[in-house]
């Protein structure tokens, strides 16, 4: 039999570091059919998984079972379980709706989840609630894309980021040159769409934070994308870069749902994370904001470093008391490009404040989820709505139904056809964006028509 080292295959590796972090002890996996035996600590562990094997796809079910073995063994040996299981993909409602497709009532599919890949109940309930608030919202046409744009400057940076963004005071001289050429992009891309006959399922504008442009900069972009007749999102995360006159500029060109992230109304929490705001500008710009009639998203971070679960809860009340049509909670991901990093251990009480944030969001259903390496606990990030004010853009491209045409430093288009889905990245760095802009614009715009072609004659 094959004695298959965890270090050298980076799903295990993951499932280890949910356990130990990056200090992975040696284990070794042995697999004869659906008998696993894992090698670890000087101990032996023996799983028969052919009461299991059945449930799962052909398709990459040795490597799945391998991951189950390695997590029942760590679990066993550490008396430790995850919410999550032995997942540790980013999507995981796309194995809840696998097991639909694969002729699964949705109560079979929710057993499925805890028996097959020891999801925990709770999460596995919310997996349910999540598909049945995506119901009529995930497919499309083959002909609908959504349009992404990526303003890559930010007022600071915040130390957990890891986005393509720079502080604009430190690149005004670069933004101008950008938003000249990201004009350009956006105009040939169009022109693109249209001669691929392709419609635009939904268009976001994200960052970075793109209010930090000014008006006239933002103004250009808005005029750029034109009018559309769809969910038009554009994120202003930051309070301290709105304004009256972005937001006129905004309602003046249709877009329809406004991002304003606070992350916490704990002002010392928003001065150590080096966001240059304080919750005070927050409800100010949600006031300004909200006489516009847009649609507005939240954001908060569960788990900021020095913050309690109390300051959490009164951060989640203060922002929900307000009515936003999307509330999300991110669990914090220390991820490399941060200034902070991951330790085992850490920031335990994240799970208490995501526990908080579903026990208290009456009124809201929970209709998109993702999840991150390196997030704390290893939980995920949840996004709330009130019903009926799903956003369509974060269904179809989380759950990757809708392809997505990106524009900007570092933006990553998408292509989704028939059983495959195909990436093209930007390139990240703000001046060799520039540099080669010509040569990566054909390049994007090459893929996809060939991507297109390729995927009519399937």
């Amino acid at each position: 039999m094959p004695r298959l080292d965890i270090k050298d295959d980076t799903e295990l590796r993951d499932v280890a570091r949910l356990f130990f972090g990056d200090d992975i002890p040696p284990a070794y996996i042995l697999r004869d059919n659906n008998m696993f035996t894992v090698e670890a600590f000087d101990m032996v562990f023996r799983f028969d998984y052919s009461d299991i094997a059945q449930l799962l796809p052909t398709e990459r079910r040795a490597a799945r079972l391998s991951k189950i073995a390695l997590y029942d063994a760590l679990s066993a040996h550490t008396g430790e379980k995850s919410p999550w299981g032995a997942l540790t993909g980013v999507r995981p409602t796309k194995l809840f709706y696998e097991a639909l497709k694969g002729g699964n009532s949705e109560a079979e599919a929710t057993r499925l989840m805890q028996d097959v890949y020891r999801v925990s109940g709770e999460r596995a309930t919310i997996l349910r609630k999540i598909v049945d608030a995506q119901h009529g919202k995930v497919l499309f046409p083959r002909d609908y894309i959504n349009l992404y744009i990526h303003i890559p400057f930010c007022p600071t940076r915040c130390n957990y980021c890891s986005f393509v963004s720079v502080p604009l005071d430190k690149r005004k001289e670069n933004s101008e040159q950008y938003v000249s050429l990201l004009c350009k992009e956006i105009d040939r891309t169009l022109v693109f769409l249209r001669e691929k006959n392709m419609r635009i399922l939904s268009v976001y504008i994200g960052g970075g934070t793109p209010t930090a442009l000014d008006e006239n900069k933002l103004c250009e972009v808005l005029d750029a994308i034109g009018d559309c007749d769809c969910e038009y999102t554009c994120e202003a995360g930051r309070p301290d870069s709105i304004t009256d006159g972005k937001a006129q500029v905004m309602r003046e060109h249709n877009v329809t749902r406004v991002c304003i992230n606070p992350q916490t109304l704990n002002d010392e929490t928003l001065r150590r994370i080096g966001r240059h705001h304080n919750s005070a500008q927050f409800f100010d710009a949600y006031n300004t904001v909200s006489k516009y009639g847009f649609d507005i998203n939240c954001d908060l971070i569960a788990g900021l470093d020095g913050e309690s679960e109390e300051d959490f809860a009164k951060s989640f009340d203060g922002v929900k008391a307000l009515s936003p049509h999307n509330l999300t909670v991110h669990s914090l991901a220390k991820k490399n490009g941060s200034e902070i990093r991951y330790e085992k251990g850490e920031n335990e009480r994240t799970a208490a404040m995501t526990d908080y944030a579903f026990a208290h969001s009456d009124g809201y259903v929970p209709y998109y989820l993702y999840r991150q390496k390196r997030q704390s606990c290893n939980l995920e990030n949840v996004g709330f709505s009130l019903p009926g004010k799903e956003c369509i853009n974060n269904i179809t491209t989380m759950e990757e139904t809708v392809g997505v045409m990106a524009c900007g430093a570092g933006a990553i288009s998408k292509f989704v056809g028939d059983g495959i889905i195909s990436r093209f990245a930007n390139i990240r760095d703000v001046k060799l964006y520039a540099e080669r802009f010509d040569e990566k614009l054909d390049a994007k715009l090459e893929f996809f028509s060939q991507m297109c072609t390729s995927d009519k004659k399937a």
